[in-house]
């Protein structure tokens, strides 16, 4: 009797543990004379819809249009380039180039960031995702707990490692620094001066915590699964 539910949660947890998704940046490019232009989507189970919507709200580039798929996207950046290119309008169009970064896929837990360079302008952006596939949501600053005095700390590393003072209100901009074994070695909280806008975007700067300093941060069910391997 007492061996049946522990069978149960062994094979419950060993399911957390073991879910992995493959997850991949799809790309395809079109070259004009000499310059070439590389176009880029990210590519999870389609079922993620809650994840796909948030990274394509990341820049409004089709007027909210939602694709369900990755390649669907993808094909409909290079329509858009080509009749673009066609009407020697890209400049003018300022099209936005989206670039994806992967710095972690574990245990159904997947950091990621999307960077935006708009022809024809200076201007540039990144945003860093957290999200929770096994529950198809955002994590974000849920990731923290303790986080007024996370908040504090980071203010004063700002200060005194990079002479910064930027107003800080959050925790939703990092991304996880990781082994080549996978093994979680720390992260990187990222604050926008968004009082300091120049025409290249907003200045970004980071806080660096090794996994020691700020695994006492971290809220316990993440922290077993960005552990475990």
């Amino acid at each position: 009797m007492i061996k049946y539910p522990l069978n149960i949660l062994f094979v419950f947890l060993f399911s957390i543990f073991s879910y992995a998704q493959n997850v991949s940046v799809l790309k395809d490019s079109i070259c004009i004379s000499k310059e070439c232009f590389e176009l880029q989507e990210l590519k999870i189970e389609t079922k993620n819809t809650v994840i796909y919507k948030k990274i394509q709200k990341s820049y409004d580039l089709f007027n909210g249009v939602f694709f369900d798929s990755p390649e669907k996207r993808l094909n409909a950046k290079k329509d858009t380039l080509k009749n673009l290119i066609s009407t020697n309008s890209l400049r003018d169009y300022q099209f936005g180039f989206e670039k994806y970064k992967i710095f972690l896929n574990k245990n159904g837990l997947l950091n990621v960031s999307v960077h935006i360079q708009s022809y024809g302008s200076p201007w540039e952006y990144t945003i860093y995702y957290f999200f929770d596939e096994m529950n198809d949501t955002e994590v974000g600053e849920k990731l923290f707990m303790n986080k007024k005095m996370l908040l504090q700390i980071c203010g004063k590393k700002l200060k005194t490692d990079n002479n910064a003072f930027v107003p800080i209100k959050n925790l939703n901009q990092y991304k996880i620094d990781t082994s080549i074994e996978g093994k979680i070695i720390g992260i990187n909280l990222i604050f926008y001066d968004e009082k300091g806008r120049t025409n290249s975007g907003y200045p970004e700067h980071s806080v660096y915590f090794t996994w020691k300093e700020i695994e006492k941060f971290i809220v316990p069910q993440y922290r077993r699964r960005l552990t475990q391997y």
